[in-house]
């Protein structure tokens, strides 16, 4: 998904899976403050306990400059949000809406 960004905000994108409760937590975050983002859809695979190989998986570890092994992985211009547990407090202290208006 991809929604128009304006000028004033910093490009947001988000790595996401489709079995990621907290993923959509953060993907409704960001929709409920009206910040455009472009999302990434990578999928997970149980039996080998890492995400399936596909062009957004390769992305998303060379912008978090390794392999991870869970998602939300969210990148607000050059500030990269690690997961719902990162994000979580940012959003209870409002340090999310100053980057987000930076």
């Amino acid at each position: 998904m991809t929604y128009e960004r304006t000028l004033e905000m910093p490009q947001v994108e988000i790595y996401y899976a489709n079995i990621c409760g907290l993923c959509t937590k953060a993907i409704d975050f960001f929709r409920t403050r009206n910040v455009t983002f472009t999302a990434y859809a990578v999928e997970w695979n149980e039996r080998e306990g890492r995400f399936v190989d596909s062009p957004n998986t390769r992305a998303m570890y060379r912008r978090c400059a390794e392999e991870v092994d869970f998602v939300p992985q969210m990148f607000i211009g050059k500030v990269h949000i690690r997961g719902w547990r990162q994000l979580e407090p940012m959003i209870a202290s409002g340090e999310i809406d100053r980057i987000i208006a930076k």
